[in-house]
């Protein structure tokens, strides 16, 4: 019996994922970044106005989200990220005030307030990524939080005070929900009919290169993504075209796995007949999440670990920036366990950051206005944006020099000094990041797939034994989530240790066949 195998080398390190039609996003990001900070040259406030980028972070939040509920995503996510600016304002403030002053006992202070920083990163980061693996947000994740409180502790050292930080991520925030929002007057649909439009493409792609793992899996997490999309929308279940044009396809495309992918475990495992459910609720999410067993506490503990000792190792090395180092680490990591596809990740963040150094040394050449700085912003967020998911080393091109030119508000800096910090504490956090990645918890791939084998067991059986319609059909949402949340586990099992994988197999496999026949006894094969 096959068991999964991770992508190819090349495809890993160069691939860049299809994501159906990209340009409205991009545009959106690279807009809602632009608005507020040209608004503030305008109105005079050009040393400061770029700031407003914090903000505009929260409008790739809101992407692959119907109206509905698009605008509520953003508002948390920009709520959140005005705050984190805050926290990191705040505690930058004494950190730089500590290393400007004179004196060998004023050097202490700046090590202490540094470490705070780190500390402060760290416990960001945790509780972030914790909340995103628990609710199964996927990408960004806890990314732009992290970034959002670096490039705000970096700030009070320009002469920023916490207030202006707050105020110009708060313009930035609420341009983000502006223009997230913006064609919902004009045509309230394009959000499902784009998500539809990719899922079709994508299974039609898959069809016509049916021998295609890759196209398969793209063409299976495009459907379930547009699902999602229009259970968001409140159009499953009603006769529209939309949702009838996504069911044929749907159909299409399981028939096509069907016995294809019999004994091959993949995350094709978790396409059948019948339409995916809705997801679960936030509550039943987190408490999934909070498990000891289950992988948010995994992630969470390596971060609790790496974080803390790479910056502190950057810190006793005397470098500029120790936050540069929590943060390379904090993104290796917070991701997901996987040790194989966390060390490509890894080759990401560097070989990114070293070629996002060349462009932004391309741009310490030009003599820009304030105007035309927050252009290259708006433009340097819009690339962010188009990559981000798609392939985190070339996202890193952009996220170097963004994060660089924001958090020194285009002041000149010191090109050398800058390039040499960064990559030593790039490599400091990478370095970090893999050991803990390979060495803390080794084996908690084995607790992570039990764990989620067992509850998927668990919540089969509630089902036979609950009689009341209603409870049956909140523990089916309840049993569809524990399934995919099964097939991550296995898929990392799998390529961390395909020998003790494999002799699981047949076990869990069968387990995914009784699950998902209790799901087609209850709901039905399709629509």
């Amino acid at each position: 019996m096959q068991i999964p195998a991770p992508a190819p080398p090349r495809s890993l390190l160069l691939g860049v994922a299809g994501q159906g039609r990209r340009w409205p996003g991009v545009v959106r990001a690279g807009v809602a970044a632009a608005l507020p900070a040209l608004a503030g040259i305008a109105l005079g406030h050009s040393a400061v106005a770029a700031t407003a980028t914090l903000g505009a972070f929260a409008v790739v939040y809101g992407e692959g989200r119907a109206y509905r509920v698009r605008w509520r995503v953003v508002s948390i996510a920009a709520a959140a990220l005005v705050f984190l600016a805050g926290v990191g304002a705040a505690v930058g403030a004494p950190v730089h005030a500590a290393a400007a002053a004179a004196g060998d006992s004023a050097l202490g202070n700046s090590a202490l307030w540094a470490t705070v920083l780190i500390l402060t990163m760290t416990v960001v980061v945790a509780v972030c990524a914790f909340v995103v693996d628990g609710l199964r947000l996927g990408a960004p994740g806890a990314f732009l939080p992290l970034l959002t409180v670096e490039i705000a502790s970096s700030l009070p050292a320009l002469g920023v005070s916490t207030t202006e930080v707050l105020a110009w991520t708060a313009s930035g925030a609420a341009s983000a929900l502006l223009v997230s929002m913006s064609g919902f007057l004009v045509r309230r649909r394009t959000p499902e009919r784009a998500a539809v439009a990719a899922a079709v493409a994508a299974v039609g792609a898959a069809l016509s290169d049916s021998s295609s793992p890759t196209s398969r899996r793209d063409a299976v997490r495009a459907l379930h993504a547009a699902w999602q999309c229009l259970h968001d929308a409140a159009l499953v279940g009603r006769d529209h075209a939309l949702t009838r044009a996504l069911h044929a396809a749907h159909l299409r495309c399981a028939s096509m796995v069907d016995g294809r992918d019999a004994d091959h475990a993949s995350d094709t495992d978790d396409l059948r007949p019948q339409v995916p459910l809705p997801r679960p609720s936030i509550r039943y999410r987190l408490g999934r999440a909070a498990h000891p067993r289950g992988r948010s506490w995994t992630i969470v503990a390596r971060l609790l670990v790496a974080c803390p000792a790479a910056g502190l190792l950057a810190l006793s090395l005397d470098v500029g920036r120790p936050d540069w180092a929590v943060i390379t680490a904090a993104m290796i990591l917070h991701q997901g366990p996987d040790r194989v596809l966390g060390t490509y990740r890894g080759l990401h963040r560097f070989f990114g950051t070293v070629l996002g150094l060349g462009l932004l040394a391309v741009l310490a050449t030009l003599d820009l206005t304030a105007a035309a700085l927050v252009l290259v912003v708006a433009l340097l967020m819009a690339g962010t944006e188009a990559f981000l998911v798609r392939n985190y080393g070339v996202a890193m091109v952009f996220i170097t020099p963004l994060a660089l030119v924001v958090g020194s508000l285009g002041t000149h800096m010191d090109l050398g000094v800058v390039t040499r910090d960064r990559l030593l504490e790039t490599l400091l956090g990478v370095a970090m990041a893999l050991v803990v990645l390979w060495t803390v918890l080794p084996r908690s791939y084995r607790r992570i797939l039990r764990d989620a084998d067992e509850q998927v067991a668990h919540t089969i059986g509630r089902i036979a034994d609950t009689r009341d319609p209603v409870a049956v059909a909140e523990l089916c949402h309840d049993l569809e989530f524990d399934l995919h949340a099964s097939t991550t586990a296995a898929i990392t099992s799998a390529h961390t240790d395909p020998a003790w994988t494999r002799t699981l197999w047949p076990e869990h496999h069968h387990l995914h066949e009784l699950g998902y026949r209790t799901l087609a006894r209850h709901l039905g094969p399709s629509m």
